[in-house]
């Protein structure tokens, strides 16, 4: 589903767009700030990918603008995956899916968090949330880990190191190895090793996870 955001334009003019998907949008700015390579566009897009994988994963959010239905067994607060909230489509409780109106829930949509106004053994929402445009901290973020990944992905560089060898598995996006200093040109200095973002990446992401922003005022 595509999905539109309300926009505010250089000269003004409110308009509607569809929102971009982060990985096309981002590709030729990551590749340009990254240098004379990567050489493979595909490559750096399959860098890019799983660095945000990657992150999300740290982070216990979804980042990316789009439509969403996720359900919660029995809570008294829903906790969802993607934020801020734009706007929710329906919320349905139990196996009978009966319709939660609006003004039977409380939804705080910078947190992502959903307080109905009962305890419904299960509820299921959809919704559209996430973040557009990503912070520029956030970003650099992730290109960050997609040039330590790159070398790892690529044809193109990272071959005959001799450097140690580390692997990073992201559940629906596949598995890769890298080398653990040196890669990317000198940029990557063991930024996840063993799989674990560096100190400094995570000082970085921190006020993005979910449990800093539940736990935020």
């Amino acid at each position: 589903m595509s999905v539109r955001l309300p926009r505010i334009t250089e000269d003004g003019t409110l308009r509607v767009v569809d929102a971009p998907d982060w990985l096309s949008e981002t590709l030729d700015d990551f590749m340009e700030w990254y240098g004379a390579v990567p050489h493979d566009p595909a490559a750096a897009s399959r860098a890019l990918a799983l660095a945000l994988a990657t992150v999300e994963t740290w982070l216990d959010r979804e980042l990316q603008v789009k439509e969403r239905t996720e359900t919660t067994d029995a809570s008294c607060v829903v906790l969802l995956r993607a934020w801020p909230v734009l706007y929710v489509t329906e919320m349905v409780a139990g196996s009978a899916a009966t319709v939660i109106p609006p003004d039977q829930y409380r939804l705080d949509s910078r947190r992502g968090i959903i307080t109905p106004g009962g305890y419904y053994w299960a509820t299921t929402v959809t919704y559209v949330g996430g973040l557009y445009p990503f912070p520029a901290d956030l970003e650099m973020a992730l290109w960050t880990v997609a040039a330590a990944l790159y070398p790892s992905v690529s044809s193109a560089a990272g071959a005959g190191t001799g450097q140690a060898v580390r692997r990073v598995t992201t559940p629906d996006v596949g598995t890769v190895e890298y080398a653990s200093s040196g890669a990317a040109a000198g940029r990557s200095s063991d930024l996840l090793l063993g799989g674990i973002l560096s100190p400094a990446i995570e000082a970085t992401l921190a006020r993005y996870r979910a449990e800093s922003v539940v736990g935020a005022g």
